[in-house]
């Protein structure tokens, strides 16, 4: 667990707004990707058009990547692995899962907590 004093609205609009800022100079995925939290929320990464639009709707998705809010931070901090996290069931995908694997590639640097320096 990452210690933060964000609550659950605040660290998804945390992550909406880094993958929009690692998203911005990147090839287009191709399809739409959600991650979807045990809460209800999502964030939802349009990757059919150029640039990739990130929102935070439930929207229909060819990919959906169910994840706890914990687990994104740590895999979006370089502190967990995707694969990891997937052999310990930490996160399901549904759909196409060739579309979450094209999203790593395209995140470059480590999400930072507002506290952090950079």
């Amino acid at each position: 667990m990452i210690n933060h004093d964000l609550n659950d609205a605040e660290l998804i609009e945390l992550i909406a707004n880094y993958l929009q800022v690692e998203l911005a100079q990147a090839a287009p995925l191709g399809a739409r990707l959600k991650f979807s939290y045990p809460d209800g929320n999502a964030v939802l990464i349009d990757g059919t058009k150029s640039p990739c639009s990130v929102s935070m709707e439930d929207g229909e998705a060819d990919c959906v990547v169910a994840l706890s809010l914990d687990t994104h931070l740590a895999m979006l901090r370089f502190q967990l692995d995707q694969n990891e996290a997937f052999r310990k069931g930490a996160l399901k995908i549904s759909g196409n899962i060739s579309i979450a694997l094209r999203l790593a590639p395209r995140v470059s640097k480590r999400l930072r907590l507002p506290d952090e320096e950079a």
